[in-house]
């Protein structure tokens, strides 16, 4: 099927101006996550170190243990998961832009903009995005680390002197 080089680059700049507003979205997503996790965690164990009644040196280990290794599982999980669909977001987008540049050429020889050939590199990474994940999970499980092999020191900063 051909299609007007001048239509199919307006139609290829709209779907790379989408593809570069979806990247967006998914990334702030990402960062979100990764940082509200990571908050939670903080919270949650400074609410049960805080708690009126204080919790047994076992009873700490075990909340924090469980609650850590709950947030460090869903944020892997929708890290890795999500991870996928931006790197294949980021293929689509090269290829479309590729196309686009031999649309305004006049070399363009097919007009496939939904499937990107098998081989295609993202052109963007999104390296930082591994970082601040890595980041973020090796802060969690550092304080979830120190809580569990070293509760009775937490505790005993909450102990009225």
């Amino acid at each position: 099927m051909g299609i007007d080089p001048s239509t199919a680059a307006s139609v290829l700049t709209d779907l790379v101006r989408e593809d570069r507003n979806e990247a967006r979205v998914w990334r702030a997503r990402l960062e979100n996550l990764t940082s509200s996790t990571l908050i939670a965690s903080f919270a949650i164990s400074a609410f049960f170190l805080g708690k009126s009644t204080q919790p047994g040196v076992s009873q700490l280990r075990t909340i924090t243990l469980l609650v850590d290794c709950c947030l460090t599982a869903v944020m892997t999980i929708f890290f890795v998961r999500v991870r996928c669909d931006l790197v294949a977001l980021r293929k689509a987008q090269w290829h479309r832009q590729e196309m686009l540049k031999r649309a305004v050429l006049g070399k363009m020889e097919s007009f496939e903009p939904f499937q990107y050939p098998p081989g295609t590199r993202a052109a963007i990474t999104d390296g930082d995005m591994d970082w601040l994940f890595g980041l973020s999970l090796a802060v969690m499980l550092a304080k979830t680390i120190a809580i569990a092999w070293y509760p009775a020191v937490f505790l005993s900063f909450l102990q009225p002197r």
